[in-house]
């Protein structure tokens, strides 16, 4: 379970870096641009977080598991409540779902993780190998 949340984890910080310069390659409102680079930086910072504590053997913050929900939540409706486009539509859709299942896979893995998801990387290989 810890491998999967950490490599999910890192596909969502990589998505939601994305999402920042997505207004760069479409043509957007002045505003969907704003949201963009504010609740995508947001959302990255935090799924960052995350995938950096899932990875060192310690569990999601829930704090940053709550911010990168609601910053998926937000990147996924502020097309239609700002500008509804088809193309930033689309893109938007897919990349706040994505945002979103991954703090929910973050809150997942803190209470489905168990004894794994509080060892190191380097304590798990070790338990592995039958050391």
């Amino acid at each position: 379970m810890v491998n999967i949340t950490k490599w999910f984890l890192l596909g969502a910080t990589l998505v939601s870096m994305a999402v920042i310069f997505v207004s760069a390659l479409i043509p957007v409102a002045y505003q969907q641009a704003l949201v963009n680079l504010l609740v995508g930086e947001l959302a990255a910072l935090t799924l960052a977080h995350s995938t950096y504590r899932v990875s060192s053997g310690k569990q999601v913050s829930p704090t940053a598991a709550a911010i990168a929900i609601l910053s998926g939540v937000v990147l996924f409706l502020s097309p239609i409540l700002i500008e509804p486009v088809d193309p930033i539509l689309s893109v938007m859709f897919a990349t706040g779902a994505v945002v979103t299942i991954g703090g929910l896979v973050g809150v997942l893995g803190r209470f489905l993780g168990g004894e794994e998801g509080r060892q190191t990387g380097a304590e798990r290989i070790s338990s592995r190998a039958g050391n």
